[in-house]
């Protein structure tokens, strides 16, 4: 699990992997021996692949979010 986190993590700070197609980001998890179940939630697109990866815990969104609203003047 703390392989696929920090995959993630370099996923999301290297913009060229973050844009990258489906197909180009599922050969660099596989050269980088990725585990099945993250290449295969890449390859496919379905996320819940990543359940059996996270010992099948939800993963819930979190409670508070925050937002900037502009206020109305009037």
């Amino acid at each position: 699990m703390l392989d696929t986190i920090e995959m993630l993590e370099a996923i999301g700070s290297d913009a060229s992997l973050r844009y990258a197609s489906t197909v180009e980001l599922t050969n660099v998890l596989e050269k980088a021996q990725a585990s099945a179940a993250f290449t295969a939630a890449v390859a496919s697109g379905d996320t819940s692949r990543l359940d059996q990866e996270f010992d099948g815990r939800k993963m819930y969104a979190p409670q508070a979010v925050q937002t900037f609203l502009a206020s109305d003047p009037d």
